[in-house]
């Protein structure tokens, strides 16, 4: 008997992210009788066969919003399957355009304020784009064997407006909390390592948890915790742990070859986006990367990069 997947219909999509001078956000909402009616959606449409992405999104926002876009770049790609369809959403960040939104289409058409975007109800492929606005797309882990002067110069040295830390080999030292106190004092996003307690108390945006972690959890005792909680992971075992759990954020790796591992085979590009495909998280792919690689990382499913080496100030 074939794959019931084989006769699922496949389309390729492209979404605008849209702001305006207040930092809203444009959404638009699907008709009713359409696939996923009456959610909320970023504007875009179907990309036609041999269409530049680019060229799609300003024919598309044209025809739906009435806008003339003039600059885009990538901002995630979404690979999601629903029961009666396979879509990828290639989401472009709209840097340039003019005009004013509105619903060409009859489509209900509204700014949305960022802290207000997670109440509205999305498709499932829309859902983690409406987090990833939320993070960094820098995930910078802090190098072993540094003294806490040295971490503290580095935490003061990175951008909070595009970075986020991980505080990993620090998160049950007895220095955490004045480390913790100055991400806070920059507004400096930080993850703690394991313990979600530990991350409520500390005030921590988020708290990571390792693959042994992971796979232990339960969904009780991640509760207690407010922030964005993510999850290394390495194999489709650890993914569907995160997906049980609803943990929203992944950090999967190895891409490439690494000084750190060098005995783990990496997954390259194509493995990422064959292992992330179908799940709707935010994901930032780890290992051998530096902040050059993030549009080729958005190309293949993630929404950020992470590192060590080539993320924390002042390593060669």
């Amino acid at each position: 008997m074939s794959d019931s997947h084989e006769t699922v219909p496949e389309i390729t999509v492209v979404a605008g992210i849209i702001r305006d001078g207040d930092g809203r956000l444009c959404l638009s909402r699907r008709p009713e009788h359409k696939h996923q009616g009456g959610l909320w959606e970023f504007p875009g449409g179907k990309v036609e066969p041999g269409e530049a992405l680019d060229v799609a999104l300003a024919r598309e926002l044209h025809e739906e919003l009435g806008l003339d876009v003039t600059g885009c770049a990538p901002f995630m790609t979404v690979r999601h399957r629903y029961p009666d369809l396979k879509v990828t959403l290639h989401f472009r960040e709209v840097r340039r355009y003019s005009g004013e939104p509105h619903g060409r289409e009859g489509q209900p058409v509204e700014w949305v304020p960022l802290a207000d975007i997670t109440e509205r109800a999305f498709p499932a492929a829309n859902r983690p784009v409406a987090l990833a606005l939320r993070l960094p797309p820098e995930w910078v882990v802090v190098p072993e064997g540094l003294e806490e002067p040295a971490v503290v110069q580095g935490l003061e040295r990175l951008d909070p407006r595009r970075q986020g830390v991980y505080l990993r080999g620090w998160s049950q030292d007895p220095a955490l909390p004045r480390l913790a106190a100055c991400c806070r004092e920059r507004g400096l996003p930080f993850w703690v390592r394991d313990d979600a307690a530990l991350a409520a108390r500390e005030g921590a945006a988020g708290l990571h948890l390792s693959r042994r972690a992971l796979m232990a959890a339960s969904a009780a005792e991640l509760s207690g915790f407010a922030g964005v909680i993510s999850a290394a992971c390495h194999d489709a075992a650890a993914l569907e742990q995160a997906l049980a759990l609803d943990i929203p954020m992944a950090v999967v790796s190895p891409v490439a070859a690494t000084a750190t591992h060098p005995d783990v085979a990496p997954m390259g590009w194509d493995g990422f986006a064959a292992l992330t495909e179908g799940r709707p998280l935010v994901f930032y792919a780890l290992g051998g990367l530096s902040p050059d690689d993030l549009t080729t990382a958005r190309e293949h499913g993630a929404y950020g990069v992470a590192g060590i080496r080539a993320f924390w100030p002042g390593v060669d």
